[in-house]
Formats: C-alpha cells, sequence, structure tokens
C-alpha cells in the first residue's frame, strides 16, 4: 500500500485516494450502519426520498422502472428542489458510541440532483450522564460530485461521538452515508457477564481463513442474523483434514465462561465440528508476536444445524484478549458469542516525591530558617515522564451515574494518518498495563469533557490504527530498543 499525500499537520481532514480508502474500510468499523443498529432519527426533507436509506446495508441501486406518486424511486436520500434556507439535515443514531477514523459521502445514482456540497457535525448523549449536547463540527463543507464516492480521513481524535448530523447544501440526494472509527463501549460494572466478542463492546475479526459466502465480521453483530449471507460461510473444502478458522481480538481483557455458536439458517452447510483456542497478547494481529501462545478452551465438538449452540470452556483462571473459533471441515455459521467477565486494564499510580524545601525569612537583619515538608508539583511534562509513554490506544473514565451505579466508557482514539505496509511491516506492541491508564491533564477523555457532572479528568490516547506514522514509529523503536516497549500497530 502506499502513503496519504503529504498535508499540513493542522488540517482536520484530507481526502482519501483509493488505497487509503480500502484501507479504512478494511480496519475500522462502520458505526452507522442500520444492520449493526444504527437509526436516522429524523431528516429536515423526504420528499423524494427517505432518510432511512442513507445508512441501509449494502451499495445503493437504480430501478428506472420504479415509480412513487412523487416520481421516480430513489435508493437515497433526496429532498424537493428549490430549498430556501441554506441546507437540508438528517440526524443519525450511531449504532455503537465511537471514535470517528472516516467518511464515505455516497452520490451513486445522482447525477445532475445530487448537492454541490456536504458536512457532517457529531455530538455525544448518554443518557443519564450527558443528557444535554452540542454539535461539534467533525467533517467541514465539502464539495460533491455527481455519481460518486467522497472518502474523506479525520485527523486523530479522542471525542467520542453517538449521534451525526449530515447536511447538504442546498438540496438534492445522497445514496449513502459511511461511518468509520473504532467502537467505544459503554461498560457496566466489571461483574457483570458480557458478550466480549462482540462489536457492540469492542470486538474485531482480524483474519479468516476464507470469507467466499459471507464476512466474518458479521458473526460478532449484536443483531439476529437474518440469512445465511448475512453470516460468515467458506467454500467447500476437497482437502482431507481441512478445517477453516476465523481470529478474533476481544473487546476487552476477559475471563471467558461459555461459548455460543449460532447456525441459525444454516442447514446442510453448517460446519460438522467446532474448537475454541484462545491467547493473550499485546498485539492486535497474533501472527507478529513471537511469545503467543494458544491455549485450546474447547475442543473438537459437534455442531447442530439451525441453532444455538452453546458450550462451556475449559476454566483455566487465565484471562485473555484474542479467540479463534475452528470449524471443522467447512461451512457457514450466523452468529459467534464468547461470554466472559471483563478484566480492568491495569492503571499504572504516579509515585508523589516529598522534598524538603528551606525557608529563609528575613527579621530585623537576623535570618530565621525553617525546614518545611511540602509535595512537590508535577507539572504536565514531570507526569508524562513518569507515567511512561503518551501515545496510548485506550481511554477509560469511570462515571457516576445518578441512580448511585457506575458505567465505564472506554475510547480508543481514530488516528488515519499514513498507510503502512501490513503484509511486509511488523505492527508494534505495548504493554497491556500501560492501556488505559489517566494521564493528568493532557487529552480530553470521552464522556466528562463536555460535561460538568463530575470532576474532569484528562487523558491522552491514540488509536492501533492502519493509518500511524511510519516514521515516528521508526524513530520510537530504536530509541525503545525492545519490540515490547513500542505502541500498538495493526
Amino acid at each position: 500500500m502506499g502513503q496519504v499525500q503529504s498535508r499540513q499537520q493542522d488540517e482536520s481532514y484530507f481526502k482519501l485516494d483509493a488505497q487509503d480508502k480500502d484501507a479504512v474500510i478494511k480496519k475500522y468499523t462502520e458505526l452507522a450502519s442500520s444492520a449493526k443498529g444504527g437509526k436516522v432519527l429524523e431528516a429536515s426533507d423526504e420528499l423524494f426520498g427517505e432518510g432511512f436509506h442513507l445508512i441501509k446495508d449494502g451499495p445503493a441501486i437504480e430501478d428506472k422502472n420504479r415509480e412513487t406518486a412523487n416520481g421516480f424511486w430513489k435508493d437515497g436520500w433526496e429532498t424537493r428542489r428549490h430549498n430556501k434556507d441554506t441546507h437540508h439535515t438528517a440526524i443519525i443514531q450511531l449504532a455503537f458510541a465511537g471514535t470517528i477514523a472516516g467518511f464515505d459521502i455516497d452520490t451513486s445514482f445522482f447525477d445532475g440532483s445530487h448537492p454541490s456540497y456536504a458536512s457532517v457535525e457529531g455530538c455525544l448523549i448518554v443518557k443519564g450522564v450527558q443528557d444535554s449536547y452540542e454539535w461539534k463540527e467533525i467533517l467541514p463543507k465539502v464539495p460533491l460530485d455527481g455519481n460518486s464516492h467522497h472518502f474523506y480521513g479525520i485527523q486523530a481524535s479522542d471525542e467520542v461521538y453517538t449521534h451525526i448530523k449530515l447536511n447538504m447544501y442546498p438540496d438534492g440526494g445522497i445514496a449513502r452515508l459511511r461511518v468509520y472509527g473504532n467502537v467505544s463501549p459503554i461498560f457496566p460494572e466489571e461483574k457483570t457477564v458480557l458478550d466480549l466478542a462482540s462489536v457492540a463492546n469492542g470486538g474485531r475479526v482480524i483474519k479468516s481463513s476464507d470469507d467466499r459466502y459471507g464476512k466474518p465480521a458479521n458473526i460478532i453483530l449484536p443483531t439476529c442474523g437474518v440469512n445465511t449471507r448475512d453470516g460468515w460461510q467458506t467454500r467447500r473444502s476437497r482437502v482431507k483434514g481441512h478445517h477453516d478458522w476465523v481470529e478474533i481480538k476481544l473487546g476487552a481483557t476477559g475471563l471467558l465462561e461459555s461459548l455460543e455458536v449460532d447456525t441459525t439458517h444454516f442447514r446442510g452447510n453448517n460446519p460438522d465440528f467446532i474448537s475454541l483456542d484462545a491467547c493473550n497478547s499485546e498485539y492486535n494481529d497474533v501472527q507478529y508476536d513471537p511469545e503467543v501462545q494458544w491455549v485450546s478452551l474447547l475442543n473438537k465438538s459437534e455442531v447442530h444445524a439451525d441453532k444455538k449452540n452453546i458450550f462451556d470452556l475449559e476454566q483455566t483462571g487465565d484471562s485473555y484478549t484474542h479467540v479463534r473459533l475452528n470449524i471443522f471441515p467447512d461451512g457457514g455459521i450466523s452468529r459467534l458469542r464468547v461470554y466472559g467477565l471483563r478484566v480492568p486494564e491495569a492503571v499504572e499510580t504516579v509515585e508523589v516525591e516529598l522534598v524538603e524545601e528551606t525557608v529563609v525569612e528575613t527579621v530585623d537583619d537576623l535570618k530565621v530558617v525553617e525546614t518545611t515538608d511540602t509535595v512537590a508539583p508535577l507539572t504536565e511534562a514531570a507526569l508524562s515522564t513518569s507515567s511512561g509513554k503518551t501515545n496510548d490506544t485506550l481511554v477509560e473514565t469511570e462515571v457516576d451515574l445518578k441512580n448511585g451505579d457506575k458505567i465505564i466508557l472506554t475510547s480508543e482514539v481514530s488516528s488515519v494518518t499514513t498507510l503502512i505496509e501490513e503484509e511486509t511491516t511488523e505492527p508494534v506492541k505495548k504493554s497491556p498495563a500501560k492501556r488505559g491508564r489517566p494521564k493528568g491533564s493532557a487529552a480530553a477523555t470521552a464522556v466528562l469533557a463536555a460535561t460538568k457532572l463530575a470532576p474532569k479528568k484528562k487523558a491522552k490516547g491514540r488509536s492501533a490504527s492502519v493509518l500511524d506514522d511510519e516514521e515516528a514509529d521508526a524513530a520510537e523503536s530504536v530509541s525503545s530498543g525492545s519490540p515490547r516497549n513500542k505502541r500498538v500497530r495493526e
């Protein structure tokens, strides 16, 4: 893969070329899709095309033989002509709270009826925590062409959003809006059993052996499968002893308890057997971890067709970050659930140094010397030095709710800066003890940055992005020595 063309450091957005946009689609979650739970809450005008089309799964289509009471049917959001106001808007509730890495504003089949410009704003609303909100510009006003995809990347930010507002200027039609980013899950108390593989909790499919008839990312969607194409299905194998597999990075390190393999809609094309392995790795893609050790949590077990198959996992007492589902010899499944208890990220404490300060006072030409113990103020720079690296992936915040309960909100910073050649470059890992640690007042946290409900802790974060800066990583690898001290790259 090539690199994004050079651009100014202060630019908040940039247009993506063909290679960059493919990397964004592959490596980030589509946060707005209705298939995942996204909703169009309202649109200022929908005379020729309703707003829900914007977040439909799959590409837009054209049907010239189909008409409505208002004219030709369009697979997109289309407003009436001659808008007297400056623009029209559509408000979308994202399927998951998350940081944003990029957009695709798609005007497919709107040629001559497309808007001249579009912009995107976002806000964060967490019920019971932050009910008031303010729209913040994410993508400024950009020009649009007819019948085209418009891919834009967003500079790294730890801002978390739950809602998006799409603005079109002055009117016209937009077929689809894709919002790419990292899920920032809102975790309940640690003792709650969660589906740690679910995309809603930050799980991600890293890779699979085959995806001939369905995307492997479908199996970790929180919704139920609609049909076989809404699951993961591999091609027929012709080699004795063959098996297919899919690797998943869990949304949080966890103590795993049970597994659900849902084969709903798969009859005659389901696997005969499955097994599950797990590991604990600081890498996102464990193929680059020379010390990774896979542990079997479920031996080869029979799977029934068109059914939710539930299995108890072996209790090893260890926590895991990744799982690998093996299917024998091939076939398809609709959904995968990996249930377990979340293990909170370790937080490194910062020692406060006590020093002796000598105070000199002059009284009538006599010097009186007093010795007092005082706490040495820690500057932001000193805090950064004492607590290690500041380029962390996860920002984790504990929020007190009004009813006395607590939630944990983690955010992974979306960074779209420079592509890496993933096939030939080893990604860099970092200690899990350093992920999610508070950073004093270095940057805004996910929720409390805009609220007055609690003291404002601030933290710094940065994603393990496919578009990280290669030169900065290379320089850091030299200074850090061991690869264990490098930050995560995918």
